[in-house]
C-alpha cells in the first residue's frame, strides 16, 4: 500500500472524528484504516493520534501532517476536476481569515451563502486582528486593507471602505463639535491599537493629511471601541460598516464629513499559485457581486 493511501486513510480519520465514522464514510473495514494509521506512524517515527476510550485527538506531529495533507487532497480533487470538467465546482475545504465586523458580518455571510449552494463545499472562516501567514498557517484567503506589501500573494480589490469620524450627541452637547483637524488635539479621541485604523486620515484640498491623536480609552476592537463612542466616552474614526447601524438611529453623529479621507481599498489576497483552486474563484467572484446586498443585511 503506498503513503498517499495511508496518508488519505489519517486525513479521513481526523476529519470524521473516528476510525468508525472514517470506516462508513470509505466504505473500508474500520480495522483497515486502523492498520494503515498504525504503519503511517511506523513508517513517520511519530505518534499521530491520540486515542482514548471516548476521543481520538491528532497530537502535535499529527495536527501539521493533517493540515498540509488536507490541503493536499483538496488541491489533487480540484485539479483532477479542472481536467475532467470545465464546469469545475467548488468543493473541499476552504479557510478564510479575516478581521472582526467584516468578518462576523460580510464574509460570514457570504460563507453562508456559499455553503448552501455548494453543499459539498466546507468553510472555515477565522476572526483575528492579527496578520496570518497564509501559506504556514494553511489559509485559502484572507482579508488585507491599504496598501499593499507581500508581493508572494495574488490579490484581488473587492471592496472600498469609507472612515467616518463620529461621538454620541451627550459628548458632543458637553464638549462641542470639532470644526477643523486640529480642533480634534482638544477632545478625548478614541484610539485603535490595530492596522489601518491606529492613525487618522484626512483629505484637504486633495492631500492626505495623517494625524496622531491621544485619549483615555483604547482598543483593538472595533465593536468595543464604537460602544465607548456610543457611551460618549469620545470621538472615534472607524470604518463604516461598523458605525453604520449606530449613524442611522442617531446614537452617533459623523463630523468633519468635508474632510473625509479617500475609501480604504480592501483586497481578497490568496497563495500565488499556477492553479487557483474553483473553490478559492468561486467565493471571490460570489463576494464581489454581492457585496453591496450583504453590506444591507
Amino acid at each position: 500500500m503506498s503513503r498517499w493511501d495511508l496518508m488519505q486513510s489519517f486525513v479521513q480519520v481526523v476529519d470524521a472524528g473516528s476510525f468508525s465514522a472514517a470506516a462508513e464514510r470509505m466504505q473500508v473495514s474500520k480495522s483497515l484504516l486502523s492498520k494503515n494509521v498504525a504503519r503511517l506512524e511506523r513508517h513517520l517515527g511519530t505518534q499521530l493520534l491520540v486515542r482514548t476510550t471516548r476521543r481520538l485527538n491528532p497530537t502535535d506531529a499529527g495536527a501539521a501532517l493533517f493540515q498540509k495533507c488536507e490541503r493536499l487532497f483538496n488541491d489533487l480533487e480540484e485539479a483532477e476536476q479542472s481536467v475532467l470538467s470545465l464546469d469545475v465546482k467548488p468543493r473541499g475545504h476552504l479557510r478564510v481569515v479575516c478581521t472582526d465586523v467584516l468578518g462576523e458580518q460580510y464574509v460570514a455571510r457570504a460563507a453562508a451563502a456559499m455553503c448552501a449552494l455548494h453543499p459539498q463545499l466546507k468553510v472555515d472562516v477565522h476572526v483575528t486582528m492579527r496578520t496570518v501567514d497564509l501559506v504556514a498557517e494553511g489559509y485559502d484567503l484572507a482579508i488585507r486593507y491599504g496598501e499593499l506589501t507581500d508581493s508572494s500573494l495574488k490579490a484581488r480589490k473587492v471592496y472600498e471602505l469609507p472612515h467616518v469620524v463620529c461621538a454620541s450627541p451627550e459628548y458632543f452637547a458637553k464638549h462641542g463639535r470639532p470644526e477643523t483637524i486640529e480642533d480634534l488635539r482638544q477632545h478625548n479621541c478614541i484610539v485603535a491599537t490595530f492596522d489601518p485604523c491606529t492613525t487618522w486620515h484626512f483629505k484637504v484640498d486633495g492631500r492626505d493629511i495623517p494625524i496622531d491623536l491621544q485619549g483615555n480609552w483604547r482598543s483593538n476592537s472595533g465593536s468595543a471601541l464604537v460602544t465607548a463612542a456610543a457611551e460618549g466616552v469620545g470621538i472615534c474614526r472607524l470604518p463604516l460598516l461598523y458605525v453604520r447601524d449606530f449613524l442611522n438611529s442617531g446614537r452617533l453623529i459623523a463630523v468633519l464629513e468635508e474632510f473625509r479621507s479617500d475609501p480604504l481599498p480592501v483586497w481578497m489576497v490568496y497563495p500565488n499559485a499556477r492553479y487557483v483552486p474553483a473553490k478559492v474563484r468561486f467565493f471571490i467572484d460570489y463576494f464581489c457581486d454581492n457585496i453591496e446586498r450583504l453590506a444591507q443585511l
